[in-house]
């Protein structure tokens, strides 16, 4: 079989450029270098300027640097009453929570007139709505009713806030919908705690809070329980004229249909996000800014190779397992760096030394590949169609034998001295790149997932021509 290892010369000096700019790259920016550290010692409208960029291009890390150093130099300057609202935003998308709310706090109370601070009472409210689950719960769903809803409490009073002193607001309707959810959120824990009491024994307490349900949180699916609640402790306690009427009552007022009035699904689901517009998308991607993990599988169909001297090579369908990890600049736009590992069989067919002489072999092939890839989504929201393409390196152990095995000996001081041998196999490899198209879907704001199609090429030396590979993926991404 005649294989040849490829030549270190122009792909490996390619690839090692590429792998030392992005490092460059990326270490100037988590360390802050470059360009801000200058801006933040100009002129407020060059500042905000470069802010204002930054917020756009989801460079939240770098916008809060420069609208906290607009702030600090420039505090009573009209870039700086504008970029307290932008600040606030760049918290909010940078996940800055408490910062956020810190700073909506700030410009509430030093700017009650300000036409704008409906939009500090949203976005307070926004954190609060998005505090009540961490990502590990609301990736598996879990139940969070039977938690104290502080933070929802706190939601539906900056949210009842605003609609009380800003009825006109454009983000009036988008919060009344989530105070709807808010309602039904807190109304189904009281309603949680009620059952404990009816488990318990304690029929006071359950009427008690039945009650406070049916009086606070009226037209909530959770008040029909409630009365049915109330009217059993009644007769638990011996007063069955108010048990009766509680019955009566929840016969005159049908069942709520229980739906998820959280607001936004597919609704709003490709507005903008950026501050002032209105309303903002309830399920946004969440990617700017964010680091992701990635693993999935390769459904990777068979292929032909030919290669110099008459050896082809028939590799059979297989399943390619890949890890990876990647940072999104944008909604937009992500880079990876992504490890794949998969082991097929194949069948050959060995030129021999005589014209015409054919030796078939049949074997095991285990590859690697080192790739860098660079994504980008058409669309800022949760669901969007992507294309993708890299660079990087790919090697094959084709597990044929090229000289006698070695041996090596070493003392384990468990099992005492130890020899085993270790076989020399022929190992081809080649610059490789490849292209897809996918779509993909980010459940919140810790899980993704999408499902793509991709062709590689590897530029192996000795093949005639360049092989190409066809692969179905599906993957998984956990953003941090």
């Amino acid at each position: 079989m005649q294989f040849h290892r490829p030549s270190q010369g122009a792909p490996g000096r390619l690839l090692f450029a590429l792998v030392a700019v992005t490092l460059a790259l990326s270490g100037c920016k988590s360390l802050g270098w470059g360009k801000d550290d200058k801006l933040t010692k100009g002129s407020p409208e060059e500042i905000y300027s470069q802010a204002r960029h930054d917020l756009g291009n989801g460079n939240y890390g770098g916008a809060i640097k420069l609208y906290e150093s607009l702030e600090a130099r420039y505090p009573f300057s009209e870039q700086a009453k504008q970029g307290q609202l932008d600040l606030l935003y760049a918290y909010y998308k940078n996940r800055a929570l408490e910062s956020a709310i810190d700073q909506a706090d700030q410009f509430i109370r030093e700017n009650p007139t300000h036409p704008r601070v409906d939009y500090a009472w949203y976005i307070k409210g926004l954190v609060y709505f998005e505090s009540g689950a961490n990502w590990l719960e609301r990736v598996f769903n879990a139940d969070i009713n039977k938690r104290p809803p502080q933070e929802a409490k706190k939601s539906f009073q900056s949210f009842q806030t605003l609609l009380q002193q800003y009825p006109k607001s454009p983000y009036a309707a988008d919060a009344r919908q989530r105070m709807i959810y808010l309602r039904n959120r807190l109304a189904d824990y009281e309603l949680s705690v009620a059952r404990y009491y009816v488990k318990r024994g304690a029929y006071v307490g359950a009427a008690n809070r039945a009650r406070g349900i049916i009086e606070t949180y009226d037209g909530a699916p959770a008040v029909d329980e409630a009365l049915a609640i109330t009217a059993e402790c009644y007769r638990q306690l011996g007063i069955d004229e108010l048990a009766t009427t509680a019955e009566n009552v929840r016969k005159a007022n049908p069942a709520a249909v229980d739906v998820d009035t959280k607001p936004g699904f597919f609704a709003g689901l490709f507005a903008s996000s950026q501050p002032g517009d209105a309303p903002m998308n309830d399920r946004p991607a969440m990617r700017a800014g964010r680091w992701e993990a990635r693993t999935g599988l390769a459904f990777q169909s068979s292929s032909s190779t030919d290669f110099k001297g008459g050896t082809t090579a028939d590799v059979h369908s297989g399943l390619d397992f890949m890890v990876g990890v990647g940072y999104n600049f944008t909604d937009h736009l992500r880079v990876d760096g992504v490890f794949s590992y998969d082991k097929k069989d194949y069948d050959a067919k060995v030129a021999g030394d005589q014209p015409g002489e054919v030796f078939p072999i049949k074997g095991t092939l285990d590859s690697t590949a080192l790739m860098f890839d660079v994504t980008y989504n058409f669309m800022k929201g949760p669901l969007t169609p992507f294309v993708v393409g890299g660079l990087g390196w790919s090697r094959v152990n084709t597990n044929i034998s090229t000289s006698p095995p070695d041996v090596g000996c070493w003392w384990d001081p468990w099992y005492g001295y130890i020899c085993t041998t270790f076989p020399n196999t022929k190992k081809i490899d080649g610059l490789a790149y490849e292209l897809g198209v996918g779509l993909r879907y980010d459940f919140n704001a810790a899980l993704a997932a999408d499902g793509s199609y991709k062709m590689k090429w590897v530029n192996f030396d000795n093949a005639t021509g360049t092989p190409d590979f066809s692969a179905f993926l599906l993957t998984l991404g956990w953003k941090f």
